[in-house]
């Protein structure tokens, strides 16, 4: 007969020994996919097997004598899925076909992940007189995926975490969850607990238990446990699936749960390496700052360096106030890059600076040095070096590819026109030229680097004009001013701002330490 769905196959009962065409049968004997073929009875006791080819059997690990005629419940157990059965006879008793997918058990009791179809043979009225069964073991593939899964969520963690590196307490618990859920997740029962072992990690230690044992009170039936060991064979703690069923941790997969438990001792010992480097590169750039206990006699000097809020917490911008018997020379730079290298370089031109100055060498000759030794480092950095006399109200500002500073005072602000040459590590002796910029009583000069002014999506002079409009309007104590500006800085990278006031009068001057 035909249906609407095309010519079906009129099958009598197989089980009183009607035969299949021999085309059909060799189709079914050979393939590869298994297929069972049942009765269409739903009422109790249910339909019952009648043929199943020998990729059935293989799979199952059921002869075909050990299952003819008998229910295909008997290849259910505690861990199938109750719901899918429902839905698979409500489609079977309105003539649905059915697709879905479930945890069926081999001969030995081995559960494993099934998906498969139903389909009815309906006879020349229409009516189903059998169900064909095609079906697959998802094992792998349901693992698999499984897995994908974790070890996507354990890298995103990985990226957050590393988004937010002045909170060690966040990060961590961020990458410790990430963990229990990827375990949890391939595990596919039970709950997956999380311990970390000291002192490998000890520098990441906040507020979590390290403790490598489950907590005394945990109800646990049984459990899984498998080490988190790193590429290098060090173990930093373990994965434990608890609260499970004997059947359901034979449903556990050790080898991808390994595979997880892997993959989070690879991300939580990077971020414990990324938190060393991270404040050994910040204690070496706090180190190197300047620390001005009072400015000289007639002026005030400010500054602030802010670290990135974003994930590079250390970077190459630094600041210097170098007082010589005649001047003030304030020094601002930015060395490319991030990191420990950076912050290396920075606390080498700092210092080179200084002693440069402090014994006497010409600007030229220190911008030279300086060249030579970003060269040295294969890197570059932007700087500017403004000397303040004593003796006169100017300011000499020299540049090597760093943004102009800001002069404001009573009267406005202004962004001082410099002159500069290449970036420190490409001038190629060229030499630099000072600008001559008056510098009043009551008047100041702002040096900064370019989290200060740059943001995503926005051109520079936007940026560089905002900071010109919020000094214009600034008064009070040059610290307070410095403080105002930072808010709206660029949190995404590190900043570093130096000023100084000319000519304060008595009841006004306040020197205040950098910060």
């Amino acid at each position: 007969m035909n249906s609407d769905r095309g010519p079906l196959f009129n099958i009598d009962t197989i089980a009183d020994g009607h035969a299949l065409p021999r085309v059909l049968i060799a189709a079914l004997e050979e393939t590869s996919s298994p297929v069972c073929i049942t009765t269409a009875d739903l009422d109790a006791p249910g339909p019952t097997i009648v043929y199943v080819n020998p990729a059935y059997s293989q799979m199952t690990r059921r002869n075909r004598a050990d299952v003819i005629g008998r229910s295909p419940r008997i290849m259910q157990g505690p861990l199938t899925d109750r719901a899918v059965l429902d839905r698979l006879r409500d489609d079977l008793a309105a003539g649905r076909p059915f697709s879905g997918e479930t945890i069926n058990y081999r001969a030995d009791g081995e559960p494993f992940h099934i998906a498969w179809s139903i389909d009815p043979v309906l006879d020349d009225h229409g009516v189903a007189t059998h169900y064909v069964a095609t079906q697959q073991d998802v094992t792998a593939e349901v693992v698999e995926e499984r897995v994908r899964l974790a070890e996507e969520g354990l890298d995103t963690a990985l990226v957050d975490a590393l988004g937010s590196p002045s909170d060690t307490e966040a990060a961590l618990a961020l990458l410790l969850d990430a963990a229990a859920v990827g375990a949890g997740r391939v595990a596919g029962y039970g709950t997956a607990e999380v311990a970390l072992r000291d002192p490998v990690l000890g520098q990441l230690r906040a507020s979590v238990d390290t403790s490598a044992e489950p907590p005394a009170n945990s109800k646990v039936a049984v459990e899984v446990r498998v080490p988190m060991t790193r590429v290098d064979g060090v173990t930093i703690g373990s994965i434990t699936i608890g609260n499970l069923r004997a059947d359901e941790r034979n449903m556990i997969d050790r080898p991808s749960l390994n595979r997880v438990a892997g993959r989070a001792a690879a991300v939580i010992s990077g971020l414990a390496e990324y938190q060393r480097q991270r404040r050994t590169a910040l204690r070496l750039q706090e180190a190197m700052l300047p620390r001005v206990d009072a400015a000289p006699d007639g002026f005030e000097i400010a500054s602030r360096y802010l670290p990135a809020d974003d994930g590079v917490y250390v970077g190459g911008d630094w600041f210097d106030v170098i007082e010589t018997a005649t001047a003030i020379v304030l020094v601002v730079g930015d060395v490319s890059g991030h990191g420990i290298d950076a912050a290396t370089t920075m606390a080498r031109l700092q210092t080179l600076t200084a002693a440069e100055i402090r014994a006497g060498r010409p600007i030229d000759q220190v911008f030279d040095v300086l060249d030579r030794a970003c060269r040295d480092d294969a890197t570059m950095a932007t700087m500017a070096l403004a000397t303040i006399s004593t003796g006169s109200e100017e300011a000499l500002i020299w540049s090597a590819g760093h943004l102009p500073p800001v002069r404001f005072g009573p009267d406005g602000a202004t962004l001082v026109g410099v002159s500069p040459i290449p970036p420190l590590g490409h001038l190629r002796g060229e030499q630099p030229t000072a600008t001559t910029t008056p510098l009043s009583d009551g008047e100041s000069l702002l040096f900064f680097t370019d989290g200060l002014v740059e943001r995503r999506r926005e051109p520079l002079p936007e940026g560089l004009d905002r900071l010109r409009a919020a000094l214009a309007r600034a008064v009070g104590p040059l610290d307070n001013i410095i403080d105002s500006v930072i808010t709206s800085r660029n949190a995404e990278d590190d900043t570093a701002v130096v000023a100084v006031r000319r000519h304060l009068s008595a009841d006004e001057e306040e020197p205040l330490s950098p910060r």
